[in-house]
């Protein structure tokens, strides 16, 4: 086929319009998250006046939640602005740290608090003094774990404590459609190298889902979609490190039991 000066134009013209579009600059440090009640909100951490803004997807204001801290410490960071993760109310929830430099003869250290609040202020949960770090996992067969750790830099070598809370379970609805036998099926070849296939089949009346790809310790890695037309799924594993992995199929309010898989 003959290329043409105007085909060229009319393409890189296509390569332009493919561009990034500028929304707005915030003067925080801004991240998304999604609430159950509200959909896609952004969350900015206003350092100055400390509080957490939540604001639309069209960036016009929805809230602001104060995060008092004592004379001399800095915000640090915000995590986990949700709803119902901490507990059962319909108020937004969110964990917040800050930090105070602490300056000796020597040298200086920081020390550390955390809290986790409603956005009424109430504390959901006495966290130890010192706490500097938090960790969300959702393990397999246990539940969500809530991870603090505590850190004491005053002494050389620092000291460090991990206190570990077990997040309430939620409540799954009965299912409307019959999961028996809703699982997927054994990956192969297993130990799989480059390419694996998964056979998938999805309940009557469930007509997309998902499988999901997890490290040993539950974290999610990948996802893929599944449709109800599909029988197996074949997944480039040359991405994913060597080593073994668990896989499962969502569908909906509904999980799959979970298989293991090796990747060489």
């Amino acid at each position: 086929m003959r290329v043409t000066l105007s085909m060229i134009i009319g393409m890189m013209g296509m390569i332009l319009l493919a561009q990034p579009v500028f929304e707005k600059t915030y003067d925080e440090s801004t991240s998304i998250c999604h609430l159950e009640s509200l959909g896609d909100v952004y969350y900015s951490m206003d350092v100055i006046n400390k509080r957490c803004l939540i604001s639309n997807m069209d960036h016009t204001l929805l809230k602001s939640i104060s995060l008092p801290t004592p004379e001399g410490y800095y915000l640090e960071d915000i995590q986990y602005v949700s709803e119902h993760l901490f507990n059962d109310d319909e108020l937004i929830e969110l964990v917040y740290i800050y930090s105070k430099y602490v300056p000796t003869d020597f040298s200086y250290y920081f020390t550390f608090e955390t809290r986790l609040i409603n956005e009424n202020g109430v504390d959901l949960l006495a966290l130890p003094s010192g706490a500097g770090f938090t960790e969300l996992i959702e393990t397999v067969e246990h539940g969500k774990k809530f991870l603090v750790y505590k850190y004491d830099y005053s002494v050389i070598p620092y000291r460090t404590s991990t206190y570990v809370y077990a997040l309430p379970e939620e409540e799954e609805p009965a299912a409307s459609y019959d999961i028996t036998g809703f699982s997927p099926g054994n990956a192969y070849p297993n130990p799989g190298h480059e390419q694996v296939n998964i056979p998938v089949s999805l309940p009557e009346g469930v007509y997309s889902g998902s499988l999901e790809i997890m490290d040993m310790n539950g974290r999610k890695i990948l996802s893929y979609p599944v449709t109800a037309s599909m029988r197996h799924l074949q997944l480039s594993t040359r991405q994913m490190p060597p080593g073994t992995y668990l896989y499962q199929l969502n569908a909906g309010q509904v999980q799959s039991g979970v298989k293991k898989i090796v990747i060489r």
